[in-house]
């Protein structure tokens, strides 16, 4: 089982209305859960990203 960090985030007013909106069309129970699933495909989209940005960089500076 996945370990659960009690954690209390700040967020704009848009983006929990937007997380609100979302539960209605989403299998989640909770916006937590909701909020945690979307936070982790964002990081881990955002880490393939700087992968890719770095690699075209150092190819950009080999070939270049």
């Amino acid at each position: 089982m996945t370990e659960i960090k009690p954690q209390l985030l700040r967020l704009r007013v848009s983006t929990s209305d937007a997380l609100r909106q979302e539960l209605k069309f989403s299998a989640h129970r909770s916006l937590s859960a909701l909020a945690d699933e979307l936070l982790q495909k964002g990081l881990e989209s955002s880490a393939r990203q700087r992968m890719m940005q770095a690699e075209m960089d150092r190819q950009a500076g080999r070939n270049g």
